[in-house]
């Protein structure tokens, strides 16, 4: 009896497709209002998957963050090498042996790597990207001359994958919502940049008793901002902006280095204030922009920024970044492996600041006349 109970469940098992695991189960699958979906893609079409591959000795660069970071702390200020980070978290060679051939066996070769070799970024088309993640369907989504590709359905991978992956990037996260600046004060004065605008340079400097010499004079200093969401500052904007509101204290009128590629056109109302801003009240010190396009279809722009800084041996000290997504949109895989990328950087002895949005707790309806707060990460 027990050799034939035996038989029907190893037939059973035989019969049967292997169940696979779902990475993020509580990822939203809802479209964001204003995206329409046109249909499938092409089984030819190229689409680009983020692996982000399981690290070793979390524990340890936590409390090794803990300790350079507290001035009470021996170990205070004697922050790690990007060699050094790469040395405690990169994934195990089984891991890295484990995902490779997995990825080989299924025709997918071209991708790349990070220098912590946590990250592997890879392209292939979608009918072999809905086979190595079976339940992943990749449609087409449009909104207004924006396009992404992104799946409609959960993805799922074996359980041998996934003790080796925290999660697959560039199926379900759609670009964040940009949030239009009231404009209401031009419409009933002229547009002229020499009349009082409520909120200069000046004024912030005098609202943070910053003095004329309180401007950057070591030469180690440096900062940089992020750019997402097709934002771009223009050099001559920011050369102008300077010429009308850095009266008074001494300031750069250019930045020092573009990481990445700038859009043409005209330039994009937040991605000039942040440049602008920043020059102007850590001002004399050299800046960085980092600019992330987003139109490539599968990629995820903040993604994409957080592999740079596991890629660059030499960043700037201090890094402003005016983006977030809603927390309700994302999955604890996803905000647990960026918590981590965050503790690398401060491992490193970077300071990274976000925009705490612009609407408080945030508010969210969840029934006619019930609403809840509706927290931003990462700024939350």
């Amino acid at each position: 009896m027990l050799h034939r109970i035996s038989l029907v469940v190893l037939l059973c098992m035989l019969a049967s497709p292997a169940q696979g695991v779902f990475l993020e189960p509580d990822q939203s699958l809802k479209i964001p209002v204003g995206w329409t979906n046109t249909g499938r893609v092409a089984p030819s079409d190229e689409v680009t998957l983020t692996f982000a591959l399981k690290q070793q000795h979390v524990n340890k660069l936590k409390d090794l963050v803990g300790r350079v970071s507290n001035p009470k702390s021996p170990q205070y200020g004697h922050f790690l090498s990007l060699d050094e980070v790469m040395s405690l978290v990169q994934p195990s060679g089984n891991t890295l042996s484990t995902v490779r051939s997995w990825l080989e066996r299924h025709g997918v070769r071209e991708c790349e790597t990070v220098q912590t070799r946590d990250f592997l970024h890879c392209r292939t088309s979608a009918n072999i990207a809905e086979r190595l993640l079976p339940g992943s369907e990749f449609h087409r989504f449009m909104k207004g001359g924006e396009s992404v590709v992104r799946s409609s359905t959960p993805y799922t991978v074996s359980e041998e994958l996934a003790s080796h992956i925290d999660f697959v990037g560039g199926l379900h996260r759609f670009p964040s919502q940009r949030k239009v600046l009231s404009r209401a004060w031009d419409k009933h004065r002229p547009r002229r940049a020499d009349f009082h605008l409520g909120v200069t340079p000046s004024i912030l400097r005098e609202r943070y008793n910053l003095s004329a010499s309180d401007i950057g004079a070591h030469p180690n200093n440096s900062q940089a901002c992020a750019q997402f969401l097709e934002q771009y500052f223009h050099p001559a904007d920011l050369s102008e902006f300077m010429q009308l509101f850095g009266r008074g204290f001494l300031h750069h009128s250019k930045v020092d280095q573009v990481v990445g590629q700038q859009g043409g056109g005209r330039a994009g109302l937040e991605a000039s204030l942040d440049v602008e801003y920043i020059m102007s009240t850590g001002a004399n010190i050299s800046t960085w922009v980092f600019s992330n396009q987003g139109r490539h279809e599968s990629q995820e722009p903040f993604l994409e920024w957080m592999m740079l800084l596991s890629n660059m041996s030499s960043l700037p000290w201090v890094h402003t970044v005016s983006y977030g997504d809603d927390e309700d949109s994302l999955s604890v895989a996803f905000m647990q492996r960026i918590n981590v990328e965050f503790m690398k950087a401060a491992a490193r002895g970077l300071t990274v600041l976000f925009a705490s949005g612009d609407d408080g707790a945030g508010c969210k309806e969840v029934a006619k006349g019930k609403n809840i707060f509706r927290p931003s990460f990462p700024a939350s």
